[in-house]
């Protein structure tokens, strides 16, 4: 591990291609999304500059997008009632879509955001490689009715992943018979945008039994995490790509329940994952979808095994293989065809 630059800094490009130069590097993978670089518009900007200038500093790189501004809601974001803002970064958006592609290769992560690029730029080395799992191990899944009556959310909280929908709706479901000992557990941290919200959020919960904000999860954690809860919950009022602790829900054998909504419906569409969906910020709505995972365990088992066996079909050496054959192709000046369409496929 070389660090090369820093969050928020405004030379993080310049500072990785010279990393990459130093080191002689045959290529580089640049895995980002919108924000990887930077909370604020520049430097986060400038930072996603960098896989253009690797290849024109003659080092091949290949781009890894996890979302686009272009399939963003900027209304349900934190530009929320600024029009002037939101047309900014529409059109920062646009520039910086263009400098990525500007990289000997592009992958995306969902079919829709390969749509949208191939229609926008029928010339850009475009193509669809999934999330991709990590946890491969062979492993037996607790059946539902054996884990603790639970259920677990996890991320960033604040801007458009809040928590107030989840709380309404988990104070109906300790009301249900049944249901008075179900638990929920918190876990993550504020977004850098809104600093303070879980622990606002905490005192507004107080007085509410069985409800626990379990803080940072660490990723030696995060087996344990989701093994020990019957569902997993999205609190999103807008999704900007395809969502990593969807695919770890996916993994551990722990139902979703999500909104329906933009790339959530896309994913469980390409992917075959299988959940229960709401309508979004309805409390009522999400506490029925839980409320029916949780009193149908066996319907809950084929779930998670279908969503397994989902996750098991994208491994990350998969995810690795296409690279390294694209980068491959690179290196012997020929462009990549057939056979990463295939591996696409």
């Amino acid at each position: 591990v070389r660090r090369a630059w820093s969050f928020n800094s405004p030379l993080a490009a310049a500072r990785i291609v010279a990393a990459l130069k130093a080191e002689k590097a045959d290529g580089a993978i640049f895995n980002l999304q919108m924000a990887s670089f930077g909370d604020r518009e520049i430097p986060a900007a400038l930072g996603l500059l960098a896989p253009m200038a690797a290849r024109l500093a003659g080092v091949p790189s290949g781009v890894i997008a996890h979302n686009l501004i272009t399939g963003v809601d900027l209304d349900q974001t934190q530009l929320k009632g600024q029009p002037i803002r939101q047309r900014i970064v529409r059109i920062g958006g646009a520039v910086i879509t263009r400098a990525l592609l500007a990289a000997n290769y592009l992958t995306v992560t969902l079919e829709s955001y390969r749509q949208d690029l191939a229609a926008r730029y029928p010339r850009a080395d475009v193509m669809l490689v999934p999330h991709g799992t990590f946890d491969t191990e062979s492993r037996d899944l607790a059946p539902s009715r054996t884990r603790p009556l639970r259920i677990v959310t996890m991320g960033k909280f604040g801007t458009y992943k809040r928590l107030e929908t989840l709380v309404a709706a988990f104070r109906q479901l300790r009301a249900m018979p049944g249901l008075a000992d179900l638990e929920l557990v918190i876990g993550g941290s504020d977004h850098p945008n809104t600093p303070g919200y879980l622990a606002t959020l905490a005192e507004t919960c107080a007085k509410d039994a069985g409800i626990r904000f379990h803080g940072y999860v660490a990723e030696n954690d995060i087996p344990a995490f989701f093994s020990a809860a019957r569902v997993s919950v999205f609190d999103y009022s807008a999704t900007t790509g395809s969502s990593g602790v969807l695919h770890q829900t996916a993994s551990y054998g722990t139902v979703p329940v999500f909104p329906r909504i933009g790339d959530f419906v896309d994913v469980c569409r390409d992917e075959g994952i299988d959940g229960a969906n709401y309508a979004p910020g309805d409390a009522a709505d999400m506490a029925r979808a839980i409320a029916g995972l949780l009193a149908d365990p066996d319907g809950a088992d084929r779930r998670a095994a279908l969503n397994r066996a989902a996750s098991l079909g994208m491994p990350i050496s998969k995810v690795v293989e296409v690279h390294m054959c694209k980068l491959g192709h690179c290196w012997r000046g020929r462009p990549a065809t057939q056979d990463t369409a295939e591996f696409a496929n």
